[in-house]
């Protein structure tokens, strides 16, 4: 019930729509069956005018319709909207931190499958229930003034298809729809791995036994959707029996009673919107389970909250003092104890140690992802936590080991839409990396769309396109996280070339190659949690 209420709530002023769309739909169904009447009535009476009355009757009730319909996924469609961007803002404030650790394939399905499946409360669940009780209601209203027996049985037929059977059904779908909705995310983390590490799976000859097993796994999916659609068949089959039986009753009631059978003829009809009801369970389950993930991720609380008040124009020296941390999920195993570190403004510091020893971690907590359990983490003599997050990231360029790529222009793609930088800028950072010549050489030159997807670069000039990216925006502090592991001598040797050469602020090179080190000043290690100069 507080999922249903929360709902409502999100919906907000749409309400008022979705509440139009109500009205407009018991309206057009009351029209319908008056429609129906009339039609019926002709063969038992000569009804004078009786074509205009018929096509006032239809085409009334075919704009109400239209409304209804219109109406609802207006509502719907709109609150979807809201509630994408509140997901997109929730996930700003997560980011980086909560989705460190976090597979791509979660998120997109929140993002695309969760939210597109809520519009199923809004549009078919919501109105088709407030609609189904109303005109339900009013039906039984009409049969028990014409003769209380008829009443009774369209109360029990109506109850039995609308309330009994779709909450029984509800009972039995909940529990296959949580497995349902887990085999499915297993399946598209699976596809997701597949895509993404089609390299390490060629080159581990591990091709054959993933394909098995994501094989097993869609199998294991269609398994349990087929018996979701087993029950559903189930449950209508028990709603039509029940229909076909409160008819039986209807028309012996009729004739024991002596009234005219156009009760009888029009009885069936009436079941057009309760027999919707006993569909909604299937489709409502998974509905309201991809609400309470959405939900989930609106209530989680961020990691760093953007708490500070001062303003940060250059970073000119930072450091570790007396610093513990422990990533959230894993309190019990600690990255680093008492870690001290001083860098002074200017300096190239190479950070090197075992993998998995937490080199990404300090630079993290530099770039504030995580707060440290103890110690401080300091910059130009102030506690990282004073400056906002904006001004502090803003003073930092990031090259992470696996460049990011974005589906769209390389201009895009270096520029981030900072109307501020210029093709200028962009070529001559581009020509510090030769890649002027590659770039001026495909045939849109700087408006030519990339993606991961389809790669028009290699990979080393991927790389050196990530630091342009670092580099056409100003900074005072270029963090290289293992820039250039996968790439060969050549491309290294361009990389930290133009580091050395262009860019003018405090640099740290997080790596694991000794040869990655030559344009440092000083090199620390970290080892057992501490920072030990080498």
């Amino acid at each position: 019930m507080k999922l249903f209420t929360r709902l409502l709530k999100t919906a907000g002023h749409l309400n008022l729509i979705l509440l139009a769309s109500i009205l407009m739909g018991t309206v057009a169904t009351i029209l319908q069956m008056t429609l129906l009447w009339q039609g019926f009535d002709s063969l038992f009476h000569n009804i004078s005018w009786l074509w205009l009355w018929i096509i006032l009757l239809a085409l009334i009730g075919g704009i109400t319709r239209f409304f209804e319909q219109y109406l609802g996924h207006l509502a719907a469609f709109k609150i979807l909207s809201n509630m994408r961007n509140m997901v997109y803002q929730k996930i700003l404030k997560l980011a980086p931190a909560k989705l460190d650790s976090a597979r791509s394939s979660d998120v997109l399905k929140l993002l695309a499958q969760d939210i597109d499946q809520i519009e199923i409360f809004y549009a078919h669940t919501l109105s088709p229930i407030v609609i189904g009780f109303l005109t339900s209601l009013i039906f039984v209203i009409i049969f028990w003034i014409v003769q209380p027996v008829l009443g009774l049985i369209a109360l029990l037929a109506y109850l039995l298809i609308g309330m009994v059977f779709p909450i029984l059904s509800q009972r039995h779908l909940t529990s296959l729809t949580n497995d349902l909705n887990t085999a499915d995310l297993t399946e598209q983390r699976l596809m997701s791995d597949a895509v993404f590490g089609k390299t390490e799976l060629q080159q581990y000859q591990a091709v054959d036994p993933y394909f098995e097993k994501l094989h097993s796994a869609s199998q294991a999916y269609w398994q349990l959707d087929r018996k979701k659609s087993t029950g559903q068949i189930r449950n209508s089959l028990s709603m039509q029996l029940t229909m076909v039986v409160a008819l039986l009753l209807f028309v012996i009631a009729v004739k024991f009673y002596n009234l005219p059978m156009i009760w009888a003829l029009i009885f069936p009809f009436t079941f057009s919107r309760v027999l919707s009801l006993g569909n909604l369970p299937g489709s409502l389950a998974g509905g309201l389970l991809a609400a309470r993930h959405v939900f989930e991720l609106l209530d989680e609380k961020p990691i760093i909250e953007d708490d500070g008040k001062k303003q940060l124009s250059n970073i000119e020296g930072f450091g570790l003092e007396q610093v513990d941390f422990a990533y959230p999920e894993r309190l019990d195993a600690p990255i680093l104890t008492k870690a001290n570190m001083k860098i002074s403004p200017g300096e190239r510091i190479g950070l090197i140690g075992a993998s998995g020893s937490g080199k990404s971690t300090i630079m993290k907590l530099i770039m504030r992802w995580y707060q440290a359990q103890s110690g401080q983490v300091m910059i130009n003599g102030k506690e990282v936590s004073d400056y906002t997050l904006g001004q502090l990231r803003k003073n930092i360029s990031y090259v992470p080991q696996n460049a990011q790529i974005f589906n769209t222009s390389i201009r895009e793609n270096l520029t981030l839409r900072d109307q501020q930088i210029t093709d200028e800028q962009i070529w001559q950072v581009l020509g510090w990396l030769d890649l002027t010549s590659t770039i001026k050489g495909l045939k849109e030159k700087l408006d030519t769309k990339i993606s991961a997807a389809e790669p028009i670069l290699s990979a080393g000039e991927v790389q050196r396109l990530e630091l342009a990216r670092a580099l056409v925006h100003e900074s005072s502090l270029l963090i290289l996280d293992e820039p250039t592991s996968n790439l060969d001598v050549i491309n290294e040797a361009l990389i930290l070339r133009t580091v050395k050469v262009h860019y003018q602020g405090t640099v740290i090179v997080v790596t694991h190659r000794y040869s990655t080190l030559a344009i440092c000043d000083r090199v620390l290690e970290l080892k057992d949690g501490q920072l030990i100069e080498k």
